[in-house]
């Protein structure tokens, strides 16, 4: 009888790895349970307590224990549907909206069900394009500019379009995320109807992942491409960054409103009843309350993106201090800085990749971060993804009650910041921040 292999792979999954942000946090906690203190900048979480207006929305529904339409709620779709239209002018309709269990299963469901291979920018979130890949879409990286921070200009699309059309391929998907992870970077008005127009000359549907929309530091304004472009955008978001309610795992997409987009959630809702049935439906209705946004609500969230703001450029400032080059963060907690000024020195102490690089950073420095071939970049250039939303809570915090008092009052001060991610002389006392800064000025000086 010939040998076989038991539960044989698919070769999709043969060499698929966990994610790498999920993969670092696992790590940073088991380092910490170790007894090896890390500061974490590996992994985004907004981690402000859960406003009372939902915790005390999602008691009230606890008992609501049925399963809920494919679709989502209807109040819910309504209230998402009405978000959308009156903070950032995009066309949406409760009929045209769709809710699951987190944004994630709606892009991979909107790969699985989109026709079309896909441009990513590079560098972009790490799931994207394992997300296309297990759809059986071949990946075309566009190269961002990182002189200008990393933008996406309509030449770089073309050349790529252009490029992967003779190999034989058929992009028909381009996705974007803005404000942007890993870059914390933000589309203008201009960059955003560009990409739009480009998308709409060239038949190519846009998937807009706005899940930091609500977190823009105060700068420069949210513009969603989808303004310019509502018949070919699919607009994704959810509540676990601006709400900071990850663990509720609840998205929504928000397709056009057109013929092509009734199919396309005619096949939305046809996936979904065979993979999550319906999003929780205590957390849905929670989940309403969220998105007709309360002044309460409103006040919270715009706190939340004032404290993200001020620790990002507090990092970015004292990294370019460093000589570090690095895009200012306009929106979400992260920064994108590029080591190679010290390329020379790195590679003297046998560092030549950002991988290389982040192990260093974690082993001799007890900093984590996220290596940018991760996002997609090269594995030669010398690019960290930060995170700073794990820094607001002083290192000898344990308990939760404590971590909460600590972080509603940070929310209370948000007031006297001016809201551009500058402090101004307001003096807020971020321990775990001022640490990190400390550490990489002198993991820097070591040279």
């Amino acid at each position: 009888m010939p040998e076989c292999t038991l539960l044989q792979l698919t070769p999709a999954m043969q060499n698929l790895a966990s994610s790498a942000t999920l993969s670092m946090n696992e790590a940073v906690k088991a380092r910490k349970a170790a007894g090896r203190k890390t500061i974490h900048l590996g992994f985004g979480e907004a981690s402000f307590p859960l406003h009372p207006l939902l915790k005390e929305a999602l008691s009230r529904a606890a008992t609501h224990t049925g399963y809920g339409p494919l679709q989502g709620i209807p109040t819910l779709r309504k209230a998402i549907a009405n978000y959308l239209e009156r903070t950032r002018q995009i066309a949406a309709a409760p009929e045209y909206v769709a809710v699951a269990p987190g944004s994630k299963p709606l892009l991979y469901a909107l790969m699985q069900i989109l026709d079309g291979d896909v441009l990513l920018p590079i560098p972009s979130w790490v799931s994207y394009a394992p997300q296309a890949r297990l759809a059986g879409k071949q990946v075309f990286g566009v190269e961002s500019d990182p002189a200008d921070a990393h933008t996406l200009t309509r030449e770089r699309l073309s050349n790529t379009l252009a490029q992967a059309r003779q190999q034989g391929a058929s992009p028909r998907i381009l996705v974007v995320n803005t404000p942007s992870n890993p870059t914390g970077g933000m589309f203008s008005s201009q960059d955003a109807e560009a990409i739009a127009m480009w998308c709409k000359a060239e038949g190519i549907t846009l998937i807009c992942d706005e899940i930091y929309a609500e977190l823009a530091h105060g700068w420069r304004e949210h513009v969603s491409p989808a303004r310019f472009y509502p018949e070919g955008s699919i607009v994704t978001g959810g509540l676990s960054k601006a709400f900071s309610a990850g663990g509720w795992r609840l998205g929504y997409a928000s397709l056009p409103i057109t013929d092509d987009g009734k199919r396309l959630m005619t096949a939305l809702r046809a996936m979904a009843s065979e993979i999550w049935s319906s999003a929780t439906t205590p957390v849905q209705e929670a989940a309403t309350v969220a998105y007709t946004y309360p002044p309460e609500l409103e006040r919270y969230v715009r706190r939340s993106a004032t404290i993200h703001g001020y620790a990002t450029n507090r990092l970015y400032e004292k990294l370019v201090d460093l000589r570090i080059d690095c895009p200012q963060p306009a929106g979400a907690f992260y920064l994108y800085p590029d080591f190679s000024p010290l390329r020379t020195k790195l590679q003297k102490r046998g560092i030549t990749t950002s991988e290389e690089l982040a192990h260093h950073l974690l082993e001799e420095w007890d900093i984590a971060t996220l290596p940018g071939v991760a996002f997609g970049d090269r594995p030669d250039a010398l690019r960290l993804r930060l995170a700073t939303s794990m820094l607001y809570v002083p290192e000898d915090v344990e308990s939760e009650e404590e971590k909460d008092v600590v972080l509603w009052e940070l929310l209370e001060q948000a007031d006297r910041l001016p809201g551009n991610g500058k402090d101004e002389g307001v003096g807020l006392k971020l321990p775990e921040l001022e640490r990190v800064r400390e550490r990489f000025e002198g993991f820097v000086k070591s040279f």
